[in-house]
């Protein structure tokens, strides 16, 4: 599908000033993710992709059963685009002062001494290697999560385009039987009530595919007992709402601008309503998965 550039950056842009109003993010944390999202909105269009045969992918009869398309160990992306991307990214955050900079430079050192290469680093999200990070994050406690930010961040464009790509060969469902991604398997990183009928919808933590899901339904554990399903909002953070599942005691931010002239962009719009992960976690509820940029 013909994607609208100027569309789709005048939508960033506006999310982006939107960004720069809250007080509890800072002006050079969101010029850091100007550059980055206007890095990754460029390189978008130009990712190649080759996808695995159909034969290798879960059949039609899988897939209505909740099992993803393709496991994420196996999913599909550009190796060369993501490695030039990586040393822009390395570059552009390593010149911010703190301590993500800080980090930013000792991966590119790193990458230097070939003491990590792109390659292995790349396997390691794609296998969701959470001990090999854990060692890096004991390098830079600071800024524990500069490395995979970085090593996603670089990948990010070409795995959506390959959950674009694969979208295709998913089979016609309305509503997934489950809430994890049917491309690839992952926990929702947030959720969206769309239309005038506040059909739910989610976006994948991992391959940003956006697909609906059941509205009363923990995406986490299935939990569909309305008593033990509720959610709060907070007057502060008027758009978005907490839905929270007393069953497994995780949470689920959700987004609904139906009745306001805002733009849903997920992956910022979870960094525009980290306030209520502060409030949700207060009360005892864990999110399923880290937020999209893991600060």
């Amino acid at each position: 599908m013909e994607r609208n550039m100027d569309l789709e950056t005048s939508r960033l842009d506006r999310k982006l000033a939107q960004l720069r109003k809250k007080s509890y993010i800072s002006a050079e944390l969101i010029d850091m993710l100007d550059a980055v999202t206007h890095l990754q909105l460029a390189a978008l269009p130009e990712a190649e992709v080759i996808l695995p045969p159909d034969s290798e992918l879960t059949p039609p009869e899988g897939v209505f059963q909740g099992v993803a398309l393709i496991n994420r160990e196996n999913f599909p992306y550009d190796a060369k685009q993501a490695e030039t991307l990586l040393g822009e990214l390395v570059e552009l955050v390593g010149k911010i002062e703190g301590p993500l900079g800080k980090g930013a430079r000792m991966v590119g050192e790193a990458l230097e001494k070939g003491e990590l290469t792109p390659e292995e680093l790349f396997r390691h999200i794609l296998d969701d290697d959470t001990t090999f990070f854990a060692s890096w994050a004991e390098r830079m406690p600071e800024a524990p999560r500069t490395l995979p930010f970085l090593a996603l961040a670089s990948m990010g464009p070409s795995i959506e385009a390959a959950a674009g790509m694969l979208a295709e060969k998913l089979p016609e469902m309305k509503v997934m039987p489950v809430g994890t991604c049917p491309i690839c398997g992952s926990m929702p990183l947030i959720s969206s009530l769309e239309q005038k009928e506040g059909f739910r919808h989610a976006t994948c933590s991992f391959c940003r595919h956006h697909y609906r899901i059941k509205r009363i339904a923990c995406p986490v554990c299935g939990e569909d007992d309305h008593k033990k399903l509720t959610f709060f909002t907070v007057d502060e953070e008027p758009g978005f709402r907490v839905d929270v599942c007393d069953s497994c005691k995780s949470y689920v931010k959700t987004i609904d601008f139906r009745e306001m002239d805002r733009v849903a962009l997920p992956v910022l719009d979870d960094l525009d309503s980290l306030a209520l992960d502060y409030v949700a976690a207060n009360q005892g509820y864990r999110r399923a998965t880290l937020s999209a940029w893991g600060f």
